[in-house]
């Protein structure tokens, strides 16, 4: 288990970025910290996200409010062309009869 995590304050460091904003993306609930001995651990399956998570705050100046729309606007077409796909396989199998 040990393997799949990596501490926030190695994060931090190793990334330049702010323990802070890592609290608020938790408090948010857009990532899920791990504790182990008090220590807090980010999973390596989330870094995807957080590099994009860093890449909409510090590049291009969006707060945690911006960042939870985006996300959940994100999870919102993702649905929606998951639905379509759906639709578009009943219509083949509408069209073939």
């Amino acid at each position: 288990m040990e393997n799949e995590l990596i501490t926030i304050r190695d994060y931090c460091v190793n990334y330049a970025i702010d323990p802070s904003f890592i609290q608020a993306l938790e408090e948010s609930g857009l990532i899920a910290l791990t504790i182990i001995d008090g220590n807090k651990f980010i999973h390596f399956e989330q870094l995807m996200e957080m590099d994009r998570y860093i890449h909409f705050h510090y590049d291009l100046e969006i707060n945690i409010a911006g960042i939870e729309a985006i996300v959940n606007l994100l999870q919102k077409v993702k649905h929606m062309q998951h639905e379509i796909e759906i639709l578009k396989t009943h219509i083949h199998v509408h069209e073939s009869h």
